[in-house]
């Protein structure tokens, strides 16, 4: 969701997993990529402070991401702080 709007970028068939062994948030590198697009996070952090809040809804559950959550903000700059994982078959893709 953005700003607890859905945006079904899955059509409901979104798949995950879950590693407690790394601290940052990962998903296949075509939802990444949808996702940071439609974020348009600025390289300067100009337009920081209207960044959506982003949802990941599981069930009938949102988990809400504040920018400062999946935005990496520095003195040289803002970066999204999703990255692409793609896990090839046949474990894969999730």
């Amino acid at each position: 969701t953005f700003n607890n709007v859905p945006k079904n970028l899955c059509n409901g068939a979104c798949q995950v997993a879950v590693d407690t062994g790394t601290s940052m948030l990962a998903g296949p590198s075509d939802l990444v990529d949808k996702l940071s697009s439609m974020v348009n996070a600025k390289d300067d952090c100009s337009n920081f402070d209207d960044l959506p809040t982003l949802g990941f809804q599981i069930g009938d559950t949102v988990l809400n991401l504040r920018p400062d959550d999946y935005m990496d903000k520095s003195s040289s700059g803002c970066s999204f702080s999703i990255m692409s994982l793609d896990v090839p078959p046949p474990k894969g893709p999730v």
